[in-house]
Parts: structure tokens; sequence; C-alpha cells
């Protein structure tokens, strides 16, 4: 009896102690947690922000939750949404998640103040990844002054199916983004943040969702900042042409057994089949291995649709700013090895096919096989294969050429586009330390060296502990508390700041691809450097990619202009 006293005693104190918010639909119970530097804070998860998106709620808009009574458990893991997640090598056979998942996590270390607010968006190709602290955990943010926030929204068929028009107009996962962001506009000065300075961030899909909601009517008056790592909008696999998704939507129909000639009869038959056998439709769109790596990404939807459009104007040609704030744009210098840790193995390329028909298999790695006009194909393939290959073929030891082909042509480009085409100040970087552990591990089984590859700077923004099971090195963790310093100073004042260096940097502005410069993150005493992409930007932006949209991408200016009266 003694024992279970005590035991009684201990769970009721711990209850006692836990923080509970009341926020505008209802009250929660969170838990109180440790930083990385062992700083007290509160973590309040699984807080739902819409309606769960089933049944005749699929692919439809998200719809604000209902009120509640009592106090509801903020304590537990969210649900993930259902998905397959093929960038993965060890899962990429493997469903999880659920429907119900528009959940969102709140993460601060003062619940009654007025701290930045930092808006993550989880990347994943727009058809994986979610915000569970498995992955993306606040332990590294809350050793500073910051409220943190990572949610879940929509992917695969069930956040980006369209029918191009206004039964199914679908970016469902970009409505569900701008759900939440309304959602901490409402409620995140309850946990001590400042709906007046919120900073959105993202890396690879989540990078052109953020560039995303500078271009959405939506987002305005959402978010104060913007971080676009490894992606923008302006990426050749970002953003669908005209007609195709809706023609992969009839294809699911099809495939799924619907007898349905109309766009209501696809969506009646659509919302009624079991979401796994959805899933198990997407990777029938894969033309090559699993290229396209990214087959559902946002439509461009009717700016006469009847239901509220997050994007109805193609940002390749017509491109339209809708919130003017500062913006900080990157990548890494070994992007590529996203695929090319699967492209070889120990000794040789794994692919022979891809010299024997370079000019299709091509454009589905750097995916523009939709965007490029068939007559231009053979001559983009000559080109590319003369920069990238000399020999005329993709050797056994060429596995670093392939890197920067990719790199260079699936992220570099639109990225740097994007930071010429946006009106407000832009600051850039790039990503060049290479760490103990790197997603090349996950992305394949190549044991090659390939780089600083896509992703890797998130090990330093986060502990990543399903991935990397011990704690970083002493050089690997002073870079990470270098880079969360970075994008804390960002998110807390109005232009970057590099501080705890030597030379005592200062970040300057980016205007032209020819004269500006970029912060160098090589270690953790950084540098600025000129743009070392300046012949590799060029190279890529003089190049048809996008003709099949009647647009000539070398009438891109390689030099940018903002609005400093905004700031």
């Amino acid at each position: 009896m003694r024992w279970l006293y005590i035991i009684y005693i201990s769970f009721l104190s711990a209850v006692l102690c836990d923080p509970v918010v009341r926020i505008s639909k209802g009250s929660i119970r969170g838990r109180t947690s440790k930083s990385r530097n062992g700083r007290d804070f509160y973590s309040f998860t699984s807080i739902p922000y819409a309606k769960p998106p089933v049944d005749e709620l699929r692919f439809k808009p998200p719809q604000p939750v209902d009120s509640w009574d009592g106090i509801l458990d903020a304590t537990k893991e969210p649900n993930i949404c259902i998905q397959n997640n093929h960038f993965i090598f060890l899962v990429k056979d493997v469903i999880e998640g659920e429907e119900d998942c528009l959940y969102l996590n709140v993460h601060s270390p003062n619940l009654n103040g007025k701290l930045p607010v930092m808006f993550w968006i989880h990347g994943g190709g727009f058809l994986a990844g979610h915000s569970r602290s498995e992955l993306y955990g606040p332990d590294y943010f809350m050793d500073k002054d910051v409220v943190f926030i990572s949610f879940n929204y929509r992917l695969g068929l069930f956040g980006f199916i369209s029918t191009e028009d206004d039964v199914i107009p679908g970016n469902y996962g970009m409505k569900d983004q701008v759900m939440a962001l309304r959602w901490v506009q409402e409620n995140i000065a309850k946990f001590g943040g400042d709906p007046g300075q919120v900073t959105v961030f993202g890396e690879s899909a989540g990078g052109v969702s953020t560039g995303y909601h500078l271009l959405s009517p939506m987002s305005k008056g959402l978010f104060h900042k913007a971080i676009l790592q490894s992606g923008s909008p302006l990426c050749t696999w970002a953003v669908a042409p005209p007609g195709l998704i809706r023609k992969r939507t009839e294809a699911v129909a099809t495939l799924s057994g619907c007898q349905a000639d109309t766009s209501s009869e696809i969506l009646d038959c659509l919302q009624k089949l079991p979401a796994t056998n959805l899933v198990k439709t997407q990777c029938k769109f894969f033309e090559w291995i699993n290229h396209p790596s990214v087959m559902f990404p946002p439509v461009i939807e009717s700016c006469d649709s009847k239901e509220e459009a997050f994007v109805c104007k193609n940002p390749i040609t017509d491109f339209k700013q809708e919130s003017i704030v500062p913006t900080v744009i990157g990548f890494n210098s070994g992007e590529g090895g996203i695929f090319v840790a699967e492209l070889f193995n120990e000794t040789s390329l794994r692919y022979p096919e891809i010299n024997t028909d370079p000019g299709r298999l091509l454009s589905y790695l750097i995916m523009y096989q939709h965007l490029v006009q068939p007559k231009y194909l053979e001559d983009i393939k000559d080109k590319v294969m003369k920069k990238y290959f000399p020999s005329g073929k993709m050797e056994d030891h060429s596995h670093l050429d392939a890197v920067n082909m990719i790199s260079e042509g699936v992220f570099v480009a639109g990225s740097m586009t994007m930071a010429l085409k946006l009106s407000s100040p832009v600051y850039f970087y790039l990503f060049d330390y290479e760490q103990e552990f790197s997603f090349n591990k996950v992305y394949g089984q190549c044991q090659k060296h390939l780089g600083v590859s896509h992703g890797d700077e998130m090990i330093s923004l986060f502990p990543l502990k399903s991935l990397i099971p011990k704690e970083l090195n002493e050089n690997d963790s002073k870079v990470s508390k270098l880079m969360v310093d970075i994008w804390v100073k960002f998110a807390s004042s109005r232009t970057p700041t590099v501080d705890g260096t030597d030379n005592g940097l200062a970040w300057p502005v980016f205007t032209t691809v020819e004269d500006s410069s970029l912060l160098h993150i090589d270690s953790a005493q950084p540098s600025v450097i000129k743009n070392p992409y300046e012949d590799k930007f060029k190279f890529w932006s003089g190049l048809p990619l996008t003709s099949r949209l009647n647009i000539s991408i070398p009438s891109i200016s390689t030099t940018k202009s903002y609005v400093k009266s905004e700031f």
C-alpha cells in the first residue's frame, strides 16, 4: 500500500505540474522537456488544427476543428499522414500513417513571453515526411528564445490530386499549410509567441512550399520572413504544367477501378476507396526506377475558381510575389547525392541503360520531361552530357560528375532564379560542411564519397533521432549551434547576422548572379565568398527547359532589385 501511495502521489504531482494552455477551441495539457543544453521548455504535441480530412472531406479544403470540452492531452506524438516514402531505400515498400493527420506541435521556453515564431515545413517530395520529434525534434531550437512549430499536411494523392476544375481544384496539402498558419495567428500568443514575427522555413518540398507562400494570396499577412532550403517554386519539379495532374488523376481513377467519366464521378469514387489502395497507385507513375521522384507537385488553379485558390498564376510564366518579406535562400554543395546514392554501387553504375537512352532518362532524373517541347530533348541531352561527361557516357567512376549534374539542374538553377525574381531582400547561403553522418547513407547503398547531400544541413538543425542514434561529435556540434544561431538571429531581427566568428561577418544581400556573394558554411567559421555558381547557373538558364510553357529561360535577368521601402 505504501508503494501504491507513493506511485499515486508521483503521478498526481506530474499531472499537476504539466502545463495547461487555453486556446481558441479548448484547453490542452502539455509537458516539460529539456533542450540540448539542458534548458527547460514546454511541449504541446498532436494539437488538431483542422478536422480529419476523411470520408466526404477527402479531397476538400481543410475545415476548422470543432471545440472540445475538458482538457485535451497534447503530450502524444501525432499521426503521420499516410504515405509511401520511396526516398529512403529501407522503407520504400512500406505504407505507413493515417488520413487523420492534421496536427501540429508547439514548443516554447516561455509561455508568458512574446518570442519570435519559427514555423517548420517538412520536405519529402510532397509525398512523404512528418513532424514527429523522432525526426524534427525541437531540442536545438529550444536553447534559444524562440517558439518552434512543426506540423503535418496531406501528402501524395491526398494532398495534390486535381481534376484542374471546380470539382477537385487541388493543392490541399498547401491549403493545410495555410490553415496551420492561420492557427498560429489565432493561438500562438498563448504559448509566448509573437504573431507579428513569424518565420516560415522548410527544406526540399518544404522549401518549395515556403516559396509558394511568398506567392500565394492566401498566405499574405500570415508570416513575416522566409527561409528556403534546397528548393523553390521555380525548380523544374516544383510545379505541374497545365493538364498533367488532370491526366494523372484520371489515371488514378482508372487504376482504382472507377467507372468515371466526369470530375464529379471521379471524386465520388475516389472518396470511397480505402486509403491504402490510393497510396499503392502512386508508384505506378514512375517512368524509370523511382523517377521522376516528384509526381504530384502543386498545381496552378483557376483564378476564377469557386473555391479559394492557393495559387492561380504559374510562377514560371507569370511570377507575382504577394508577400514582400526578407528571405534566406540556399542549398547544399552535393544535393545530387539524393539520386546518385542509388545509381551507383561499390564498383560501378547500376543502370547502364542511362547511357543507351540518355535523352529520355536524363529528363526523368532532372524532372523536365513534361516542361520541354520534344524537339529540344536531344539538344538538351547533348549539351548536358558534354558538360558533365566529356567521354559521352556516365562512367563507373563518374559519380561526382553525376552529383554535380543533378545538384545544378534540379536545385541550383531554380533556387537562384527565385532569388533573382523576388522583390524582397534575399540572403544566399551555400552549406558545404561534411558531417559524420550524411543522408546519402539512407538514400541508397552506394558507399562512395558523394559530398554534402540533399538534406544534410538538417543534421545541424534537428536531432534526427530516428536516423542518427548518437550525439553529434564535437565539430558537428559546433556547426550545428552555428546554424541554429544564424536561423534564429534571422527570425529575431530584420537581417541575418553571423555572430561567433573570428572575422565578424556581414552577410550581403544577393543582387546579381555575377557579382553577389554567398555565405559559405563549411565549418564553424563560415566565410563570405563570390558566387561560385555563375557559369553553372547560366548554363542551365540557357537550356529551353520550360519551352512547353512558351517561355524562354534566357530572358531571366541576372540582376534583381527589391522594394527597400517595405523594410
